[in-house]
């Protein structure tokens, strides 16, 4: 796994949530980086519409790759990953607090440019996110 350190440098370089928390499962998952980096593509700063944050996302991509069905005869695999999602959900929500939003999670709103500028300048590009990135991946690797 990459440092926090690095998710953060990798912000700088264009690389957000979504992807890098993917990127740290992807192993686990059977895929290389790049596929994780874009399946992952769409999906940070709360699908750039400041909804469901990225890393967050990321684990439901991989928990539904992992234990998702595949036709309408696998309700129980289905059951299964729905109950993995919400195990996630918890010790995430233990962590982080109930609110799974982008805005929610870090009191800013990334849409906005003074709250993009603000981010910036209080670390949660440098600290905070690569953090929750890191701990999201744990959490996810750890239910697979």
């Amino acid at each position: 796994m990459r440092s926090e350190e690095e998710i953060a440098k990798g912000f700088t370089e264009g690389i957000d949530c979504a992807m890098v928390t993917l990127h740290e499962i992807a192993g686990k998952m059977g895929i290389s980086g790049e596929e994780a980096y874009r399946l992952a593509g769409c999906f940070g700063i709360g699908m750039m519409q400041g909804s469901v944050c990225g890393a967050i996302s990321a684990g439901f991509i991989a928990i539904g790759y992992r234990y998702g069905s595949t036709g309408p005869d696998q309700m129980d695999q289905r059951g299964l990953m729905i109950a993995k999602r919400e195990e996630f959900l918890n010790k995430f929500r233990k962590e982080f607090g109930d609110d799974i939003t982008c805005p929610g999670i870090i009191k800013l709103d990334l849409r906005k440019g003074e709250d993009m500028k603000k981010a910036g300048e209080t670390g949660v590009f440098s600290k905070f996110c690569p953090k929750l990135c890191r701990r999201t991946a744990d959490i996810v690797i750890g239910l697979l």
